[in-house]
């Protein structure tokens, strides 16, 4: 389960980066379009920049919308994964139960997130998808290695 916590967890960074890499260049260049944005209805660079790519558009109503807490989700997200790799290399109970605890959370944010894509922005972010698809595979991962390891 290890190589595939860190596999996973080596993909969420790149999925991660790239959703930084776009909200940088949209703030430089406001018709910036990533290569996501495949259509009208799929634009990863207007679901990122949207206020739910930030802080999960909650941080900011609750801590202010230029604290440190409402951080973009990019960065939450390299944050994230860079735990779960080093959870992953560390095989000590109280690091794999963590990462399992932080990948439930992940995925209930990941379900949050999805909800607010699908009903509220009415978009496809591939991007987005990627990093769900992700959590759930770091669930599993942590879920094996947590209640399965011998």
């Amino acid at each position: 389960m290890i190589v595939e916590q860190v596999l996973l967890g080596i993909a969420g960074i790149i999925a991660s980066l790239y959703s930084f890499y776009v909200k940088k260049q949209h703030e430089k260049n406001p018709k910036y379009k990533a290569m996501c944005d495949i259509g009208p209805n799929a634009s990863c660079t207007k679901v990122l920049t949207s206020k739910y790519g930030t802080g999960f558009g909650i941080a900011g109503t609750l801590f202010g919308k230029n604290s440190k807490l409402n951080a973009s989700n990019g960065n939450l997200g390299i944050i994230f994964y860079s735990l779960q790799i080093l959870f992953g290399l560390i095989p000590i109970p109280l690091f794999t139960k963590f990462a399992l605890f932080s990948s439930v959370l992940a995925c209930v944010g990941s379900l949050y997130l999805a909800f607010i894509l699908a009903f509220i922005l009415k978009d496809l972010c591939l991007v987005c998808i990627a990093t769900y698809i992700i959590n759930a595979g770091l669930l599993w991962s942590n879920y094996q290695t947590v209640y399965y390891r011998r």
